[in-house]
């Protein structure tokens, strides 16, 4: 059986697509992933990894000295680390923690593939395009990426939790009531906490709402409810769970950050969503996620720079009353996800493993 090591670390984006590759990957091969301390607290007990100390340097120029320091130490490491636990391939979902590993790696000619699901490559996969044997990615125009490693690229379906292929979002019975799900991925977002309690507030004046949201830490659930109950509107408020839509699908409508994995579940799902993508995210990554979608004709988006008060309520106002444009985006949602399996998607990465 062949022995393969999943490198990741740092936030939500690049371990949880680890831990999907992980539960696909584990009935046909010996599967080990490798984090940082930061990424492993979103990684399950019963996930086969080992976690590694590896030190970031603050991205400052004047500290570029240190951080080479940081990353040569961290190689060295590694090198020895694989000299004594062989692996047939390296998989790298990309983060700082990827660098070291994928270059020891290639020292032992172990075999490279990248993996990237945003609709740009991150800046450690695309250093590491040289190294590598291919690129898996989501988006057939993956920005940033050099002419000359056109070949390398697979493109494959999104890899999401075994959860998500036997699930449909169930059909909302009810349809004087507008069920919205607020989410911002692993980190939560702050500038939602902040901002869309108002707007929702705004919006059940003159509309029937059940909410979801999520909560960025530091907000506390039992005073943010209370609003919410003053104005009887129904809510569910949580701090990030790990696949929560697995269990939590039945919305009409979700409001979100622009992970490429949180887009793909919601698009799984045939949720039509308005995008507010994270502007500080590297390389404007999240805003790039949500443009695929929206020339798709599948998603809105608003961006944070020209958000102003009444934003959401006036474009979800917009979209009761215009129900054509909501149902055509989720029915390009519906195309978009068509035969999209749990066994595909295997059979799809045990070929790509096993191709010399």
């Amino acid at each position: 059986m062949k022995k393969i090591l999943i490198s990741t670390g740092g936030s939500g984006g690049h371990v949880l697509p680890a831990i999907n590759l992980f539960e696909h990957l584990k009935k046909d091969f010996d599967v080990k992933l490798y984090t940082d301390v930061r990424g492993a607290k979103y990684i399950p007990e019963d996930v086969n990894r080992t976690v590694f100390d590896v030190k970031q340097a603050p991205e400052k120029i004047y500290l570029l000295p240190i951080k080479f320091f940081f990353l040569f130490y961290a190689f060295i490491k590694f090198l020895l680390h694989l000299s004594k636990n062989k692996f047939d391939t390296v998989i790298s979902t990309g983060g700082y923690m990827s660098l070291p590993v994928v270059l020891a790696a290639k020292i032992f000619n172990i075999k490279i593939l990248l993996f990237e699901p945003n609709s740009i490559i991150g800046r450690s996969n695309k250093f590491l395009l040289n190294f590598s044997n291919k690129i898996l990615c989501y988006d057939k125009n993956l920005k940033g990426l050099n002419q000359n490693y056109i070949k390398k690229v697979i493109l494959i379906d999104p890899i999401l939790n075994k959860c998500f292929y036997n699930k449909n979002n169930s059909i909302n019975t009810n349809n004087d009531i507008l069920r919205i799900l607020i989410i911002g991925g692993s980190q939560a977002s702050l500038f939602f906490s902040k901002n869309l309690k108002k707007e929702i507030i705004e919006l059940s004046l003159k509309n029937k709402i059940e909410i979801t949201q999520q909560l960025s830490k530091g907000f506390d659930i039992n005073n943010y409810k209370k609003d919410y109950d003053n104005y009887n509107i129904d809510n569910n408020l949580f701090l990030f769970k790990e696949n929560f839509l697995c269990k939590n699908s039945s919305f009409d409508l979700a409001i979100t950050r622009s992970g490429a994995s949180a887009l793909a579940e919601l698009s799984h799902l045939n949720i039509p969503f308005i995008a507010i993508p994270f502007p500080h995210a590297t390389d404007n990554h999240q805003f790039l996620n949500a443009k695929k979608y929206a020339d798709l004709n599948c998603c809105w988006i608003l961006e944070e720079k020209n958000f102003k008060s009444g934003d959401i309520t006036r474009l979800i106002n917009q979209i009761m009353i215009n129900k054509n444009d909501y149902l055509e985006k989720k029915n390009n949602l519906n195309k978009l996800n068509d035969n999209q399996n749990w066994e595909k998607i295997n059979k799809e990465l045990k070929k790509i493993i096993n191709d010399n």
